[in-house]
């Protein structure tokens, strides 16, 4: 069964922005969390597919870069540093950052970047939802969230 969070998350992926705020604009306290739940999931699952740990730093802060200059039109909404620590959180080499507001600006903005960067078709987009809430769920359960939802391409 699809929630309105998934819907959300599916629609803002997909460019259907009108529908995702509407989405938002229902949203009880509940949903909110399992948004950001789904958002930090995907993430983890995006960051994985592109980007493997003890790699390199200059790329993880080139795309960075690249996805600020795309999705961040003011240049301050997003922190290149608290960006940058989502990533390596992603790949287990930071600890978790917390969801707050800076978060979730910045989460959305990365995936926008690492999907759009990889072209994905419908199909491989539904892929990556479904690992996201695996990762959202087996997080909200215990489980090791760097552990949670791999499915690295390497």
């Amino acid at each position: 069964m699809v929630t309105d969070p998934q819907a959300a998350l599916r629609g803002l992926l997909t460019g259907r922005l009108r529908g995702h705020e509407r989405r938002l604009g229902r949203f009880a306290e509940s949903d909110w969390r399992r948004y950001a739940d789904l958002l930090a999931g995907a993430l983890l699952v995006a960051v994985r597919r592109r980007f493997v740990a003890g790699q390199d730093r200059a790329p993880v802060i080139r795309f960075v870069a690249s996805a600020r200059e795309r999705y961040d039109v003011t240049g301050r909404d997003v922190d290149p540093v608290l960006a940058e620590a989502l990533v390596w959180a992603a790949l287990g080499e930071r600890p978790p950052v917390p969801h707050g507001a800076a978060a979730i600006v910045a989460r959305t903005v990365l995936l926008l970047g690492l999907l759009e960067d990889e072209g994905l078709t419908d199909r491989e987009l539904d892929e990556v939802l479904v690992a996201a809430a695996d990762a959202a769920d087996d997080s909200t359960h215990g489980a090791d969230p760097h552990q949670a939802g791999a499915t690295d391409r390497q």
